[in-house]
């Protein structure tokens, strides 16, 4: 598949191509299409904000102390706006989408723009978007993914330029591989998040806790990682990647992504009672998966009510159940990767239910939270991957990414990995440094970008 700059998208109310639907006009915009005046809208807010590579752009990597001199981009108050009220907002992982630009440079801008006007109380015109508290706490993880993306894009230019000439630069690929399952993992675990806010029947409490407690934690190993690779590569504390890095690390407080929010995330990962149940889960290869699961498709009235918790307690043992079918050994590796987690959660529920009303600091409760959140990081991870399976091409349904990412959950979790593992990472690299070279997002979706 040949990746390319977007395509134009037509504008809501423009002509479109006679006998081409939206949804099909959008692929050239996505892997995984938003509708069509959607990613309209983000082209519109990546063109407003200029090129992020222009020195002179105001916007270049904008810290906070410039966000008070800098024009609000045109047509930005409408994204939080519901459609009855004349604006945009359908739902948060729509929304999210929207942002994307904006996230893309820097985590100040974000939390400013994208994530502050969900925390305005309502001013009683019915406009703000519904549970906008939660939709806040999950925007700000968005956030931190999206511009460490970034800097992971910036890593793999020079690695990929350095590399053609200096063989043992090319020792740096199987690290950015990792940072790029790693990301993938968050990012899928907060779209689920965001999808859930519009799932009918029960929600899943400790789901958003896990996004706002593990999320920023592989984000820091990621930026770490970033680090090293670019420290050893040659680019120094002052090169304009390195000055990324810390300054993401300087806007994660101010974002509400530091220890403090970690804290409050851990306590209700081990109170929050929607862990798993005990009911054996639908048949392994159950394509295309539950609606929670398939990003970028909107959830109609069909969907069924089949609750978050419920959905994400059958991932595991869904994917664990694929080792007796036959498959490419990197599909074989994930079920049996799978198989070993499904241990670890069958594992994790007695002591949920004895731990509930246990003092959070305690060192064993803090252990239980990690593990919980790794687990719903797996299962996010598990359910989005198959659900992609039945979109035609689509890089997230490929089986490489996510064995990558669980073997990095499974390592975390201080459990030995299934012997005799393929190792995915060569393929993991081959196509991240294909979408940077063609200007296509590191994000869950395949987002071609402007610049």
């Amino acid at each position: 598949m040949t990746l390319t700059r977007p395509a134009p998208v037509a504008a809501p109310g423009s002509p479109s191509v006679p006998g081409t639907p939206p949804r099909t006009a959008s692929r050239a915009y996505a892997e995984l299409p938003p509708p069509a005046d959607a990613a309209a809208r983000a082209l519109r807010l990546d063109a407003q904000l200029g090129d992020p590579g222009d020195g002179d752009n105001p916007y270049h990597r904008a810290g906070r102390d410039a966000l008070g001199d800098l024009p609000v981009p045109e047509g930005l108050r409408e994204e939080f706006v519901g459609r009855a009220a004349g604006g945009h907002f359908t739902s948060g992982e729509e929304l999210a989408r929207a942002l994307r630009p904006l996230f893309r440079r820097g985590l100040a801008l974000g939390q400013a723009w994208g994530v502050r006007p969900l925390l305005v109380a309502d001013d009683g015109s019915g406009c703000a978007p519904p549970r906008a508290g939660e939709l806040a706490a999950l925007l700000a993880p968005a956030a931190l993914t999206a511009v460490t993306g970034g800097v992971l894009r910036e890593a793999v230019r020079v690695v990929d330029a350095r590399g053609r000439h200096e063989p043992a630069v090319r020792q740096w690929h199987g690290t950015l591989a990792e940072c790029f399952a790693d990301l993938l993992a968050c990012e899928s675990l907060v779209a689920v998040a965001l999808r859930s806010l519009d799932m009918p029947g029960d929600t899943a409490p400790a789901l958003t806790a896990a996004v706002g407690y593990v999320v920023p934690q592989l984000a820091a190993d990621v930026r770490g990682a970033l680090d090293l690779v670019l420290h050893q590569t040659g680019c120094g504390p002052a090169s304009p990647q390195a000055r990324a890095l810390a300054r993401i690390a300087e806007d994660l407080t101010p974002a509400g992504l530091d220890w403090v929010a970690a804290t409050v995330d851990q306590a209700r990962l081990v109170r929050a009672q929607d862990g798993p149940a005990d009911a054996p889960p639908a048949g392994a290869g159950s394509a295309p998966g539950h609606p929670l699961f398939r990003l970028g498709q909107p959830l109609d009235a069909g969907t069924p009510a089949t609750g978050c918790a419920q959905a994400l307690a059958d991932a595991l043992p869904s994917a664990a159940a694929g080792i007796h079918v036959p498959g490419p050994p990197a599909q074989v590796a994930l079920a049996r990767t799978a198989r070993r987690l499904n241990t670890e959660l069958r594992t994790l529920r007695l002591p949920l239910l004895r731990a509930a009303h246990a003092d959070p600091a305690d060192p064993a409760v803090r252990a239980l939270a990690d593990r919980r959140a790794l687990l719903l990081l797996a299962a996010a991870v598990l359910g989005v991957r198959e659900a992609a399976t039945a979109v035609p091409s689509a890089y997230l349904g490929a089986p490489d990414w996510a064995l990558l990412a669980l073997a990095r959950v499974t390592e975390r979790l201080g459990v030995p990995l299934p012997p005799g593992l393929t190792d995915p990472r060569d393929g993991v690299w081959a196509v991240l440094a294909h979408r940077v070279r063609h200007h296509v997002d590191v994000d869950v979706y395949a987002t071609r970008m402007l610049w």
